[in-house]
């Protein structure tokens, strides 16, 4: 049962941080265009260290 939950988890950060990597290309200031990058790239980040983790236990 725990796994269904963590990789629920991990298919709402991977779905956020996808919707917030292509807003940031609509956005008109540079400043919060590249916040949106750093912010969706760290949750890709998350996203795999959660699923590696899934994978090991």
């Amino acid at each position: 049962m725990f796994q269904y939950v963590l990789y629920g988890c991990i298919a709402v950060i991977a779905v956020v941080a996808t919707v917030l990597c292509l807003s940031a290309a609509f956005g008109k200031s540079r400043a919060f265009h590249t916040f949106k990058i750093v912010v969706g790239c760290c949750l890709y980040f998350l996203a795999v260290i959660l699923l590696v983790a899934s994978f090991l236990t």
